[in-house]
């Protein structure tokens, strides 16, 4: 099966060109069907370059996604901001962060009414966290989480008065996906991080790593995760967060989330939700002009 993956995406590279894009929108109801994706905007960058790993923040009754961005003058992924409107318009991208080492997954969250992100810093071999000192334009770095690990799309998550970090290593396995870790600690602005006793709390095969930050579906605390079996982000797999603790963890499926809103869309594999608003990314495929 895997074989036959490989020589059909391989048929397909050869027929089309592909890019990372966004999908956003107002659900207007919480988020209880995979049929409420169907119908969202969409943002495209103008020379289909990455538009990919999409995080929303509202701040000032404005709304805003982060994203990475990567275009053909910057050697590696950096990071942007696009201010979103009702009707489905928007700014243009606007840099945030741009360094010499690669940067995706712009995780971004609150501790009281400071604005935070943990963007994902593999490449320098840090788990970093950063304080935004001027909504949305300016961050400065505030600490290194964790140094000389080699981690992606770490998320956080407060839970019963404790902060917990999911991401995802290569500790004795091939790929980021195959395994899941969590680290946890009471302060997450002075921590005293944990690896939990558990790790790794999940392992398996290229389905384990994150796809946004856990949030509320069908009444249930659910944590995406990136299903790449077929191919990079080729889906996005929901799983309930049955069991959470210092000394215990426990999921379990709920639902896939998979790219047929659109035929020419190949895969998925970041969404956030917050409240009724819902934001994810995908891939489009386009036909190669014949020569």
């Amino acid at each position: 099966l895997k074989k036959w993956y490989k020589f059909k995406q391989k048929k397909m590279a050869q027929q089309f060109d592909s890019h990372w894009y966004i999908r956003f929108g107002w659900l207007n109801e919480p988020f209880t069907s995979l049929n409420q994706l169907n119908d969202l905007y969409e943002i495209h960058s103008p020379q289909k370059f990455t538009f990919a790993d999409s995080f929303y923040a509202k701040q000032d009754e404005r709304h805003y996604i982060f994203f990475e961005e990567v275009d053909d003058q910057h050697p590696v992924g950096f990071l942007s901001v696009i201010e979103i409107f009702i009707d489905g318009t928007y700014s243009k991208p606007k840099t945030i962060l741009k360094l010499d080492y690669h940067l995706s997954y712009p995780c971004i969250f609150q501790v009281e009414n400071d604005w935070y992100m943990i963007p994902e810093t593999q490449a320098n071999k840090t788990i970093e966290l950063w304080t935004c000192t001027d909504f949305p334009l300016v961050w400065e770095k505030h600490s290194n989480i964790i140094e000389g690990i080699e981690a992606v799309d770490t998320t956080p998550l407060y839970h019963d008065g404790m902060w917990y970090l999911f991401t995802s290593t290569r500790r004795d396995c091939k790929k980021f996906g195959d395994r899941l870790d969590i680290f946890y600690t009471e302060d997450i602005l002075n921590p005293n991080w944990q690896e939990h006793p558990k790790n790794p709390v999940c392992k398996g095969h290229q389905q384990l790593r994150m796809a946004g930050k856990p949030f509320k579906y069908q009444g249930k605390l659910v944590r995406p995760s990136q299903d790449s079996l077929k191919r990079y982000g080729g889906n996005i797999e929901l799983k309930e967060i049955v069991q959470l603790s210092p000394t215990a963890y426990q999921e379990q499926l709920i639902t896939l989330i998979l790219p047929d809103w659109n035929t020419q869309d190949d895969g998925c594999h970041t969404i956030n939700v917050e409240d009724d608003f819902v934001v994810l990314d995908a891939i489009r495929l386009s036909a190669k002009a014949s020569i």
